[in-house]
């Protein structure tokens, strides 16, 4: 944390990023109504809770504290959360918070899934399409390291946007050292999650390790790290207008007839693109159906659909890639058998829908559709 701020000083950071935060503010026109504000009882969050009640007369906000308690710390959890709805009723704010199942999987991805299905309960519950998330400007940097050591396209090295309705961050462009020095400040108390030191994490050890090498070649390696995803979110909005009509060429007008709500693909038109464009479309086609869309999954798709005209691909536990009289589409299983074998929807002439078919594990009995299966 620093110390020994100057009176000027504490005047300066606490004038600044309240007028950032407003001008936010304004830009997504957010005023007269409830908001939420998650909190987990770190400095970034107490910050920006403070923040935003500092903004809260000017803009009219019914501000809400809400806080999920993933149980993965014994004690110092429980002290979190009551950190938390301490903090929120002496500020004369209403609080909602959960406390997660013991027996949730403790992984980061878990975790991740946990508090969003969290957040989007409590969206409901206070009827309000406004969540603030305390994200800044190294949390960024680490999630674009994070991508790149994993794997990722150029949409990827936008990072983590500063608004994708209904979660906005405010404070992407606040460094954690701005935060503490604002917290400090004003004199802000917050909690300090022991876990932030274990570099089993993955997070962890980008922010301990990894950033720390990097800031020896460039001491300003996360402000440049955020330039590269700036440049990168401009790039995205202008590449979107050109894909989306694209995608008009490629896929069939009014064919968004099956259960994934996805149009049907024309092949040939597809395939007459260059392989990136490919790729590009395939990527997004996938979204929110196949998890990890990294180069390797994205090339199998892609080569499947140039290499066959008849035959599935298994995406995930019941979803499946169709190749078929020069369409490509997506559907799933209707049901599976205990011994494992899969019952799909097929009529005579091979195409979904109609009578059941189903395969033999044993051999190819009279109901073998005779197409190729394979698996991503």
């Amino acid at each position: 944390m620093p110390k020994n701020q100057a009176p000027k000083e504490k005047e300066e950071i606490t004038s600044k990023l309240q007028k950032l935060t407003a001008d936010f503010l304004i830009s997504y026109n957010i005023k007269k109504k409830p908001v939420l504000v998650a909190v987990s009882g770190g400095v970034d969050s107490v910050t920006l809770l403070h923040i935003l009640s500092a903004l809260q007369k000017d803009f009219n906000l019914e501000i809400k504290v809400i806080h999920l308690n993933h149980n993965w710390r014994g004690e110092e959890s429980v002290r979190d959360f009551e950190f938390v709805q301490d903090l929120a009723s002496n500020m004369g704010l209403e609080f909602y918070g959960e406390t997660l199942d013991l027996d949730i999987k403790k992984t980061e991805l878990s975790a991740r899934d946990e508090r969003y299905a969290f957040f989007e309960r409590a969206l409901q519950k206070f009827e309000t399409d406004v969540c603030f998330l305390a994200h800044n400007k190294n949390d960024n940097a680490e999630t674009l390291i994070y991508r790149v050591i994993k794997g990722t396209g150029p949409s990827g090295l936008a990072s983590i946007p500063a608004c994708r309705a209904p979660y906005y961050r405010p404070m992407l462009n606040f460094s954690r050292q701005e935060i503490e020095e604002y917290a400090l400040a004003v004199g802000l108390k917050f909690r300090v999650d022991s876990s932030n030191d274990d570099t089993n994490y993955k997070r962890n050890f980008i922010r301990k390790n990894i950033l720390p090498e990097m800031e020896k070649i460039n001491k300003n390696a996360v402000d440049s790290i955020n330039s590269l995803i700036k440049l990168s979110f401009e790039r995205n909005e202008i590449l979107e207008e050109y894909l989306k009509s694209v995608e008009k060429s490629v896929f069939e007008e009014g064919s968004e007839n099956f259960s994934h709500k996805k149009p049907t693909i024309k092949r040939d038109e597809f395939l007459a693109l260059k392989e990136p464009l490919q790729r590009e479309i395939i990527s997004r086609y996938f979204k929110g159906i196949l998890k990890n869309r990294d180069f390797k999954n994205i090339v199998k798709i892609q080569n499947f659909i140039k290499e066959n005209e008849n035959s599935t691909l298994s995406i995930n536990a019941d979803s499946f890639l169709r190749v078929l009289r020069g369409s490509v589409f997506l559907y799933k299983k209707e049901a599976q058998r205990n011994d494992g074998a899969v019952f799909e929807q097929k009529d005579q002439n091979n195409n979904l829908f109609g009578q059941k078919c189903q395969t033999s594990q044993k051999g190819r009995g009279a109901g073998y559709s005779g197409q190729n299966k394979e698996e991503i």
